[in-house]
């Protein structure tokens, strides 16, 4: 049963807007790695995404890392700033913001960065529903 271990160097090196290893020290990442793994799971008993590093599969670690990168974006953005920002205005200060649109709340939440996106578009195939056919159920005796 292998568990992703989070490299601080690594996420530095795939997102360096969090390369300041001052502003960023490695418990600040550590913390935000952890708070992910309550989203994915780090086991292979409360996980939906595979990971097996001997075989080359590393979804789980592409998950939580950009999971990672969505909760430090978010905590990174002023206070109020709900999305993307979509147009500003500097004479008499005006700012709208946008969020992508997904078809439920928790996708507009993922949608407000890049990282979150991403996130929940590789995770789509986990969240397709199956298929119920209701109907009489038919016995030949009655």
């Amino acid at each position: 049963m292998a568990v992703v271990i989070f490299d601080p160097d690594k996420f530095r090196e795939i997102y360096p807007a969090y390369s300041d290893e001052v502003k960023f020290s490695d418990e600040y990442l550590q913390y935000y790695f952890d708070l992910a793994v309550e989203f994915v799971g780090n086991t292979d008993a409360d996980s939906f995404a595979p990971y097996d590093p001997e075989n080359k599969i590393f979804l789980r670690e592409r998950l939580l890392y950009l999971a990672t990168c969505h909760l430090l974006t978010l905590d990174q953005r002023p206070e109020g700033q709900p999305g993307r920002v979509t147009s500003a205005t500097q004479g008499s200060v005006s700012t709208s913001f946008d969020l992508l649109k997904a078809n439920t709340f928790v996708g507009d939440w993922w949608a407000q960065t890049k990282c979150g996106a991403m996130f929940w578009t590789m995770t789509a195939r986990y969240r397709v529903g199956g298929r119920f056919y209701g109907g009489g159920n038919f016995h030949p005796w009655g």
